[in-house]
């Protein structure tokens, strides 16, 4: 913990210096200083407002930034969000994995909802699996850190992600980028737009990324985890009337990948070493098959009422994930795992906002969500297994409402509140490996909750706005559907988590800089671990609850015209707590996993003028210290400390058509597990390497 604190201790120390910096360069004013930060406008809590105006802790990446970050996947948001692991899903090519301040879910498996909601255009993502989206044609991505339970609600007690795509505008324009660089990745896009008549417009894009396998099977004398992605967009957007607007989007994915293999992995007295030499080194005796193919349509309209404004949002969506992999690491069935999931989901929310410029405000909402997953399972443990055929229908709706008084002009309280059902109607049908029926399990089970907030704010000028909030959120009940025998396909409980917060948003040196900081503390109940057991069968249980704290800094700085610096860090102490007696000795004083005590991120851009072009020189670094991967807090595939580092450097001719970039990812090689399996009744000891250094060039040309 001492170290903990000095880490803290010096990046409080760094931001104050950087502060300190513009503070001296603020008492010698020149024409090269006279600028300030771009202002950011967030649709968070379902209003449009002003970021530093927004009582809640937020990250937002938009505009030139998300090029310059080279944010181009759901896991890049990373280097931009503190307290935030986001890597993909254990031997999947396509899940996401998402954790914000120790709450989240590593398990993919539908029976296991996420901890962190993920949107796209205020459409809720259901699954892990084909969540690792390629960005592309995004306007801005806002992170909301913390329970989300009153505007978003389902399973968002970790927080939300929110991805806010660009509208079509009726501009005319048809551009294409292309970017080749190391280990074979070649990635395209071409982007049109145009105006149909007077008043439909239309945009499409379509995407291509292709990477070369990172690590090599020794088997088969191939590489294996590489990327294999075409993806496509149509979006139509029009008026009618004075005031009714609509967007309808239609998206397309299919992948081809691999599945990530892991690597097989010794430990010699606390140091963890390849056993094939290498870390991107493995064996398998199976060709492997990870087939994912999305398709998804969502039409969004909005009515100005005058009074108040009316927000449709409806959507379907359907996934198809074939699944296979070699869990084991070595040319041995040890075991294997094969599921081919086919998933559906539609939904419907209507929200009401208040456009009036008195002293109440509001939204209002109604949501509704339906569910439907079917998916045979395999797991060949040293011969080839039975098949377990898993189905989940579920079926959720929430009414919420949320109204703000100010009582001043520097004075406003917030009150929310959502009342949640969900069903869900679970069945399994397990069949021999000889075809022979093994047993039938059924059960559904109505999980409802009531969600609340309060929340205070008071704006001590107008350039600091301090917040104290207390938010509640829960995440549904729901069923083991990975076990293998009757007595493990168990029901769990819901989880529940009420956070209470305290922050401080300031605005200083004439908006040159913004920095933000938060002290939260969950108190976590019910929740939901999943757990390998020594004979490779999955077990789910409410075991305990926990207490987490920490603390959360954001900055960003526009030093001068031509250098931008932005910088955040986060802390994480969570203990175990309201375990029971017999699990006392399992969770006392046991570290939780996916908590690591300390991140920072650290990031700057500049420009530099050369006649009639910019040169734009962008980095970025971002430390994680060491957390582990499983309940077991095993240190053979726990993720050590490390940091990443990222740049980019881009000449743009301001009167051209076209523009090139140098680029590269993890410039220092540094080695970093993403998850692992440590299954010691199987002999199974594997880790899933991160990507390793790469490195490319990039070309943009716009044809008009």
């Amino acid at each position: 913990m001492k170290e903990v604190l000095y880490r803290s201790a010096l990046a409080v120390a760094i931001v104050t210096a950087l502060g300190s910096g513009n503070a001296q360069a603020q008492s010698q004013p020149s024409e090269e200083q006279a600028v300030q930060l771009d202002q950011v406008s967030v649709t968070a809590q379902r209003r449009e407002e002003q970021i530093q105006k927004t009582p809640l802790s937020l990250s937002v990446i938009a505009g030139p930034e998300l090029e310059r970050m080279q944010v181009a996947r759901v896991d890049d948001v990373k280097f931009t969000t503190p307290n935030i692991i986001i890597e993909q899903n254990t031997g999947t090519s396509s899940g996401a994995k998402i954790i914000m301040r120790g709450v989240g879910a590593d398990e993919s498996m539908f029976t296991n909802d996420p901890a962190v909601a993920l949107y796209i255009d205020d459409v809720y993502i259901a699954r892990q699996n084909g969540a690792m989206f390629d960005l592309y044609d995004v306007e801005r991505i806002e992170v909301l850190r913390g329970p989300q339970g009153t505007l978003y609600g389902r399973n968002a007690t970790g927080g939300a992600i929110r991805y806010i795509s660009k509208k079509p505008t009726g501009e005319d324009k048809l551009a294409a980028d292309l970017s080749v660089g190391n280990l074979g990745r070649l990635d395209g896009r071409v982007m049109f737009a145009t105006r149909v008549g007077e008043t439909l417009d239309v945009s499409a894009a379509v995407l291509s990324r292709n990477r070369d396998g990172i690590l090599h099977d020794q088997v088969g004398n191939r590489d294996v985890n590489d990327q294999d992605v075409l993806a496509g967009r149509l979006s139509l957007a029009s008026t009618w009337g004075e005031a009714s607007y609509a967007t309808l989007s239609i998206d397309r994915l299919r992948e081809r990948s691999t599945p990530a293999w892991g690597t097989p992995v010794g430990m010699v007295d606390d140091t963890v070493f390849p056993k094939l030499g290498s870390f991107y080194q493995t064996r398998t005796d199976a060709t492997g098959l990870s087939d994912m193919d999305q398709f998804g349509i969502a039409l969004t309209s909005e009515t100005d009422f005058g009074a108040f404004s009316w927000r449709n949002i409806l959507h379907y969506r359907t996934m198809d994930h074939h699944f296979y992999m070699d869990v084991d690491g070595t040319d041995e069935m040890r075991y294997h795992l094969e599921q081919d999931q086919s998933q559906k989901q539609k939904g419907y929310e209507a929200q009401f906002t208040s456009q009036h410029d008195g002293p109440f405000n509001w939204v209002a909402g109604v949501f509704a969500f339906q569910e439907n997953n079917d998916q045979p399972t395999r797991s060949d443990i040293f011969t080839r297994g039975g098949t377990y055929y898993v189905q989940q229908d579920t079926t959720a709706w929430a009414v919420y409402a949320q109204g703000s008084y100010d009582f001043s002009d520097k004075l406003t309280l917030t009150l929310g509140g959502r009342y949640s059902s969900e069903s869900k109607d679970f069945d399994v049908r397990a069949v021999r490996a000889n075809g022979d029926l093994n047993f039938t399990k059924s059960m559904d089970k109505t999980w409802t909750r009531p969600d609340w907030k309060v929340l205070l704010d008071y704006d001590f000028s107008d350039n600091v706005m301090g917040y104290a909030s207390v938010t509640t959120g829960f995440k549904s009940g729901g069923y083991n559907g990975r076990g293998t025998t009757f007595a493990t396909i168990t029901p769990v409980d819901a989880e529940t988590l009420t956070a209470y917060e305290v922050g401080l948003k300031t605005t200083l040196l004439d908006n040159r800089v913004r920095l933000n900081a938060n002290y939260y503390r969950l108190d976590y109940d019910g929740i939901q671990l999943t757990a390998v057991n020594p004979e490779g069968v999955f077990v789910m249980t409410n075991a305990t609850g926990a207490l987490i704290q920490g603390i959360e800094v954001d900055l960003q700085a526009q030093v001068t015209r031509k250098l931008k610096v932005n910088a955040s860090f986060g802390t994480i102490d969570g203990e175990y707590k309201n375990y029971s007696d017999a699990n006392a000795a399992y969770f006392n004083g046991r570290s939780m996993k996916s908590s690591p005590d300390l991140q920072w991120n650290i990031g700057a851009s500049y420009v530099q003028p050369l006649a009639s072009a910019d040169l734009v020189l962008s980095a970025q670094a971002r430390y994680t210290d060491e957390y582990y991967q499983n309940q077991d807090t095993s240190r053979l595939i726990m993720t050590r400390a490390n940091t990443e580092y990222n740049a980019r450097i881009s000449y743009e001719p301001r009167d051209a058509n076209w523009s090139m970039a140098l680029w590269g990812k993890n410039l220092g090689n540094e080695f970093a597990s993403t998850g692992g399996f440590d299954i010691a009744g199987l002999g199974i000891g594997v880790i899933y390497p991160n990507v390793p250094r790469t490195y490319g060039v990039e070309f943009k040309y716009r044809f008009w």
